[in-house]
C-alpha cells in the first residue's frame, strides 16, 4: 500500500512538473509572439499617421487663402512608435542626455508644423516636410534642418529623413539618378522644381559640409538619410539637387 502511495505521489509530482513546463512554454511563446509583433505594429502606426497627416496638409494647401498666412499642423503621439536608433541624429553620432530625454518626453502629444510637401515621382515618394528634424517629427515624415534655408530661397535647404528598411521615407534615395526631378510644394501652393546633380555616401563627420544653409549662395536642395550600404553605421547618403 505504501509503495502504491509513493508511486502516486511521484506520478502527481511528475504531472505537476510537466504542467508547469507547459505553462512556462506557452507563456514564453506568447511573449515571443508579442515581441515579434511590436515592430510591425509600430511601423503600421507610423505609416497610418504619416498618410493621414499628408492628406490633411494637402487639403490645407488646396484651400489656403492667398491673403492669409498658411499654417498646417498635425498632432501626433510623442511615445509609442519609436524608431530603433533614433537617439542618433543625422548630423552627428551623439545621443541625447538623460536630462534632455526626460524633458523631451514630458507631454503625451506634440504638435508638428508642416512647411510643405516633398514629391519625388521616380521613387514614389510623397511626404510632409516638418519644420524640425526631431525624433518625433521624423517618425511621421521628413524634417527640415533648422540651420539651412527654406526651400526656394537662395542658399542650401536641407531635408532629413529616416531610411526605413520597409522601403518607406528616404529608403530609396540611393535609387535616384542624375537628372531626376524633385518637387517641393510650400503651404501657399508654390512649386519649386529641382533636379538631382549628385548622389554620394559620406561620413557623418563631414555632413555639415553639405547640410548647412551657407554652403552655397545659389539655390540648392540637399536630401540626407542614414545608409547601410557599407554594412556599418556612421555614413550618410547625400543627394544634392539644383533648379533646372
Amino acid at each position: 500500500m505504501k509503495r502504491i502511495e509513493t508511486h502516486k505521489k511521484a506520478k502527481t509530482k511528475k504531472t505537476a512538473v510537466s504542467t508547469t513546463l507547459i505553462i512556462v512554454s506557452v507563456v514564453l511563446l506568447l511573449v515571443g509572439i508579442v515581441l515579434l509583433l511590436i515592430d510591425p505594429i509600430k511601423r503600421a502606426n507610423r505609416r497610418r499617421i504619416s498618410s493621414d497627416a499628408l492628406n490633411e496638409i494637402e487639403k490645407k494647401i488646396v484651400s489656403t487663402d492667398p491673403s492669409e498666412e498658411p499654417v498646417a499642423t498635425y498632432v501626433v503621439p510623442r511615445r509609442g512608435n519609436e524608431v530603433e536608433g533614433e537617439g542618433y541624429d543625422f548630423i552627428a553620432e551623439t545621443e541625447e542626455t538623460e536630462e534632455e530625454e526626460e524633458e523631451y518626453y514630458e507631454e503625451d502629444y506634440v504638435v508638428l508644423n508642416s512647411i510643405g510637401i516633398l514629391y519625388i515621382d521616380s521613387i514614389n515618394l510623397r511626404y510632409s516636410v516638418w519644420d524640425e528634424a526631431s525624433q518625433v517629427s521624423l517618425r511621421y515624415g521628413l524634417g527640415h534642418y533648422e540651420d539651412s534655408v527654406m526651400p526656394g530661397q537662395d542658399g542650401n535647404a536641407t531635408i532629413l529623413g529616416h531610411n526605413y528598411r520597409d522601403g518607406s521615407m528616404f529608403h530609396k534615395l540611393g535609387n535616384l539618378s542624375i537628372g531626376d526631378e524633385v518637387i517641393f510644394i510650400d503651404l501657399n501652393g508654390n512649386e519649386y522644381y529641382y533636379y538631382v546633380v549628385s548622389s554620394d555616401i559620406v561620413s557623418a563627420d563631414d555632413i555639415l559640409d553639405y547640410a548647412l544653409g551657407n554652403v552655397t549662395d545659389s539655390k540648392r536642395l540637399t536630401l540626407i538619410t542614414c545608409t547601410y550600404e557599407y554594412g556599418m553605421t556612421g555614413w550618410r547618403r547625400v543627394v544634392i539637387c539644383e533648379p533646372g
